[in-house]
């Protein structure tokens, strides 16, 4: 008996350990790199939210002659029993790339990042369990690749999950316009269907 009792504890630490390895919220192209982050995150003490985040990188993301430099997508499952407000989402959106971009090798100073958002969901046509969508710019000191200001543009998804207490934040990013072709890539990426189910 003691033995089954072992068994079927072990089992469940490895399926736990499982649906830790496999966090998923879209579905990408697999020649996008994949990062899973746990929240709270460490070194951005400032970051409030709780849960996780999925990025998925450009193939040529870190290459600056690349029209893929800098274009990814950010995933944040959050913990929540209310839907997310948009002050709660700049407020951490801009201190998770203030902590992301220090330490770096270029400079000690440098701009604190700043972000636009502006609400460009259709309110008429607004339905439940559908996203609220914004539109926006972050300037930020890219500590990663060049050592200088960038702008990036950004389109966001936010979807509140009732019966999951949760929100899904889905943010696709990069420096070029966007009307470029890199936002057919961009825009291929989704929220799985059943993350909000």
């Amino acid at each position: 008996m003691k033995n089954i009792i072992t068994l079927i504890a072990f089992s469940f630490s490895l399926l736990s350990i499982s649906q830790e390895t496999e966090l998923v919220i879209v579905k990408a192209n697999s020649t996008w790199g994949k990062e899973i982050i746990p929240f709270p995150i460490e070194w951005a003490p400032k970051f409030t939210f709780e849960g996780f985040e999925e990025l998925r990188f450009a193939p040529e993301w870190d290459k600056k002659e690349s029209e893929q430099f800098w274009t990814l997508v950010m995933a944040w499952e959050v913990n929540t029993d209310t839907p997310l407000t948009e002050k709660s989402i700049a407020f951490n959106f801009e201190h998770y790339f203030d902590a992301l971009m220090n330490p770096n090798h270029w400079a000690t100073t440098f701009p604190a990042p700043s972000l636009l958002l502006v609400d460009i969901t259709n309110k008429d046509y607004l339905l439940k369990d559908k996203p609220t969508k914004y539109k926006g710019k972050l300037k930020v000191f890219d500590g990663f690749h060049s050592g200088e200001m960038i702008s990036l543009n950004l389109l966001a998804e936010v979807l509140f999950c009732l019966n999951k207490q949760k929100s899904i934040i889905l943010f696709r990013i990069s420096p070029q316009n966007t009307s470029a072709p890199i936002w057919n890539e961009l825009n291929a990426i989704e929220v799985l269907p059943e993350v909000c189910q």
